[in-house]
């Protein structure tokens, strides 16, 4: 299998085909270990467990018949007690039934009847929500206004209306009440992501094969959906609990003498001061069965819909550490980066992004990072400008800003300086840009609130940004919302707004892969002149290594995390010594390359980033391995000055014969 170099056209996939399901036993074996390191949700899940045996076995567990009355033994206290039994372990009520009996068969109630009402409701919300979200029109108007009434009607008084009425209260009429009162929850919570997946570019590639309305919806729109549901389902089960115990403590649960939770606790409630026990011992074992389910659904939230664990991270800054004499502020580079590594722990593997990056970055220069998808280069990025999503984090180096260690700088000063000092621009402005609000609004909030300036000069210094950029019509354009430009005049509006507080860095997250090449030659000319006129330095992140040949002052190619070359971009790009840069040349398209001829491509695929194999990573696909390659990972050594390769293969002395023969060539 061949990879050549990502055009980074969006939409240009087809849709996945669907993969194999992993096996039931596969899904534990992974629960578990997901749990290992939620301590408070195993537990939670494991009392949860033992009280869900309970129920299920009352009539093996149960010492005795929890309806059968024996009048001699009424109030018993519990066996620790004086008075108490062992016949009777928590003492009996007062016809003489035994109190553990009849709590084990409360359980069996309790829970039966509020599992069935998560299903009813959770299911009938589940489709009400899937209908009204993709088919919309009349049938989300009809579906959603139905919705409404219901929760215009209280929730007592619908239950007071089936079931005082009721001669003979069974499980069925309370599962009714429960499950019927909750779809409207899980069905507004479906709809709104169904909106959303529904526009999305996978779904529609799905139509353009040629996919039919309802596969799109069953194939590509639920598994997208669902995840949800179980956990609205694990909260309602808590909460039906408590309302089925709370039915059944006004006489409006279960009739008597079935034994229920609630019941158990009001007949406690009247002999209080005789035997306190009685209302002590439900009261428990509600408390004990509602705190164990909200713990586990704490801990299962993040395994269900693993996105819900994302940008719930706070930034925490490194330990400061003593460092040394300063020096020349002036003499020292704009950005120093050491030994910077970043992860993405998981339960399961710990993702290394990125791995003791190091290099300088002069002022006024621009740094070219470039390598494959997952090579580490947006991360670099967005570590530099401390913005790691959950759970990403910096866990060593430096990262020095103007003599600041920005890894070890509190959240506010890292807030201050982002924007007004780092700039950074992505690949996508459309998702960048606020949709809600005007282009006007977004860059005259930026000038004041980095530049301090009043609002009048603020709009007129918003104008003149736009103006610059190359964009003929700026008042126009602020007046004008992001979805009613194109991508090249959004990206020139994120350009402006990167730029207009004149930082000394500027980060360019592959700003021109998702342009024509006109718009992206004319943006690329529009952000050197920028970058001349105000001084500001550059780190420009791509796929392409051809862009950085005029662009860049130095580059640093990364692979699978790690720096494999950096050196200035004559050197690089004329004489590479790592064979990634030279595979990345070879599948560059070039002048000289006859029309019937085809690009080199790059053979086999990167690593899994959970299990990157020993030594080299790059060994597997090079032509050029020697077996020391997969067993040592090569350091980073200087081949000449300034020009620094990580290969085995390459000393000073290979660096200069290759420099000899690429001169010959």
């Amino acid at each position: 299998m061949s990879t050549t170099i990502d055009a980074g056209r969006p939409g240009a996939e087809a849709p996945a085909a669907p993969q194999a399901r992993p096996s039931s036993a596969h899904g534990l074996r992974r629960l578990f270990t997901f749990l290992r390191h939620r301590a408070g949700s195993l537990v939670g899940l494991g009392v949860f467990s033992a009280i869900a045996l309970l129920a299920v076995f009352a009539p093996i567990v149960a010492p005795h018949d929890p309806l059968a009355q024996n009048l001699g033994d009424n109030f018993r206290p519990p066996m620790w007690h004086d008075g108490g039994t062992p016949t009777y372990p928590l003492g009996t009520d007062p016809l003489g039934r035994d109190l553990l009996s009849r709590l084990i068969y409360g359980a069996r109630y309790s829970l039966l009847i509020s599992v069935a009402s998560v299903a009813l409701g959770g299911g009938l919300g589940f489709v009400v929500g899937l209908a009204a979200g993709f088919f919309g029109r009349w049938t989300d108007t009809l579906l959603m206004r139905l919705g409404d009434i219901q929760l215009a009607f209280p929730f007592v008084l619908f239950a007071i209306a089936v079931l005082a009425v009721s001669p003979e209260r069974t499980s069925a009429h309370l599962i009714f009440v429960l499950g019927f009162s909750s779809w409207i929850i899980y069905a507004r919570v479906v709809r709104s992501r169904v909106l959303t997946e529904r526009e999305k570019d996978y779904a529609w590639a799905a139509r353009a094969l040629g996919a039919s309305r309802w596969r799109v919806l069953v194939r590509y729109i639920v598994p997208n959906v669902w995840q949800p549901v179980p956990l609205i389902g694990m909260l309602n089960l808590g909460f039906f609990v408590i309302v089925e115990s709370l039915l059944s403590f006004l006489a409006l649960g279960l009739t008597p003498p079935t034994p229920s939770w609630g019941t158990i606790l009001a007949d406690g409630r009247q002999y209080m001061m005789l035997t306190p026990w009685m209302a002590l011992f439900p009261g428990l074992a509600i408390v004990a069965t509602v705190l164990s389910i909200n713990l586990a659904a704490d801990g299962l939230a993040d395994y269900f819909d693993p996105k819900l664990g994302h940008g719930n991270f706070r930034r925490i800054p490194l330990p400061r550490q003593a460092r040394g004499g300063g020096g020349d502020a002036d003499a020292t580079p704009l950005l120093r980066v050491r030994d910077l590594t970043t992860v993405f722990p998981s339960p399961t593997a710990t993702v290394h992004a990125v791995k003791r990056a190091s290099f300088d970055l002069e002022h006024g220069d621009v740094l070219g990072v470039v390598g494959e998808s997952g090579s580490g280069k947006s991360t670099l990025g967005l570590s530099i400008i401390q913005l790691l999503d959950a759970p990403g984090r910096v866990t060593g180096g430096e990262i020095l800003f103007r003599g600041r260690d920005l890894t070890r700088v509190g959240n506010r000063q890292m807030a201050a300086i982002r924007g007004a000092k780092i700039g950074m621009i992505f690949q996508d402005p459309g998702a960048s840009l606020n949709p809600v609000l005007t282009v006007g609004f977004q860059l005259v909030e930026t000038l004041q609130r980095h530049r301090r300036l009043p609002r009048d000069r603020a709009h007129a210094a918003a104008r003149e940004a736009l103006a610059v950029v190359g964009i003929a019509d700026p008042e126009r354009v602020l007046k004008a919302y992001p979805f009613q430009l194109s991508g090249g005049m959004q990206q020139r509006v994120m350009i402006a707004l990167a730029m207009a507080s004149e930082p000394d860095l500027l980060i360019l997250d592959e700003p021109t892969s998702a342009l024509d090449v006109t718009t992206q030659a004319q943006l690329l000319e529009e952000l050197e002149s920028l970058r001349e006129r105000f001084g500001t330095s550059a780190i420009f992140i791509t796929h392409d290594i051809a862009l950085l040949a005029d662009f860049a002052d130095v580059i640093m190619v990364m692979y699978a995390g790690q720096v494999c070359e950096i050196g200035p971009q004559a050197r690089v790009i004329e004489a590479p010594q790592h064979p990634y840069t030279r595979a990345l040349l070879n599948a560059v398209e070039r002048a000289h390359v006859p029309g019937t001829a085809r690009l080199a491509a790059i053979p086999g695929d990167p690593p899994d980033p959970t299990r990157v194999p020993a030594g080299c990573p790059f060994a597997p696909r090079c032509p050029s391995a020697v077996p020391i390659c997969r067993e040592d990972n090569p350091p980073l050594v200087a081949v000449v000055p300034g020009h620094a390769a990580a290969c085995h293969l390459v000393t000073s002395e290979t660096a200069t014969a290759r420099d000899t023969v690429e001169t010959v060539r």
